[in-house]
């Protein structure tokens, strides 16, 4: 009887260590290692010499959803939050900003990537906006070759608003290289046309006080996080906030 349960204990250990050690090496099984695959050469050398090594992780449960937060090197992003994978966030060691707001806009993404389809679906029959992971072939070369690539989108980069509109934030320094001064160009593929500031409709519908425009994945992150934003609720926040219940 004794031996039965030496050998129940033992199980449940070897159980235990295996859990802990794939929990601890979880970015083995991030759809992040497959996205510097997509990375431009820009891309590539605005991340030259980034060490994103976490230096402390802590799992948390932030309301129903539980995940890994990363402290790391202020290298890692260029000192930008993030998100890498399904269940961790990246801080970088020294981030000044609102940490708690930050990690409220971070949990959105979490959400985003457990549960894509319904974000998918969302921004598609509500916002009129589509999300693809390879630009169309007819966009200029120029946006296409200087876009600025942003983790929290990885899977699906690329937008389309009303058909016709295509965000892209670019590089407009090629030597500063900076992720986080990536303006905002618009693509008009009815006049094909590229423009820098958003169509007057989109103003209309979304608002002037969004901080982070480049895709839905962000426009919704920041409408759920900023309570600035909730109590001057546009068009776009009250349908979000109305349909909240789908996520």
């Amino acid at each position: 009887m004794d031996y039965i349960i030496l050998i129940l204990i033992s199980i449940i250990l070897l159980f235990l260590i295996i859990y802990l050690y794939f929990s601890n090496n979880i970015e083995s099984f991030s759809d992040n290692n497959d996205w510097p695959s997509t990375w431009s050469d820009l891309d590539s050398k605005a991340r030259n010499n980034a060490n994103c090594e976490p230096i402390k992780k802590e799992w948390i449960t932030l309301g129903n959803i539980s995940t890994w937060i990363w402290t790391v090197p202020d290298s890692c992003e260029q000192g930008l939050p993030h998100t890498r994978d399904k269940d961790i966030i990246a801080m970088p060691e020294s981030y000044s900003g609102d940490y708690n707001r930050t990690i409220e806009h971070e949990k959105i993404h979490l959400y985003q990537r457990r549960d894509p389809q319904k974000w998918i679906n969302f921004y598609k029959d509500n916002w009129n906006y589509e999300i693809f992971s390879n630009p169309p072939e007819f966009m200029p070369k120029e946006l296409i070759q200087k876009r600025r690539a942003n983790p929290d989108i990885s899977i699906h980069p690329w937008c389309r608003w009303r058909n016709r509109w295509w965000s892209v934030p670019i590089y407009n320094d090629i030597n500063n290289l900076s992720l986080s001064r990536a303006p905002i160009m618009w693509y008009d593929e009815k006049e094909n046309k590229i423009l820098e500031n958003p169509p007057a409709e989109w103003l209309d519908f979304f608002g002037k006080n969004v901080s982070q425009i480049e895709h839905p994945h962000e426009i919704s992150a920041v409408l759920l996080s900023e309570k600035s934003l909730k109590n001057n609720l546009t068009h776009a926040s009250k349908i979000l906030l109305n349909k909240l219940n789908l996520f």
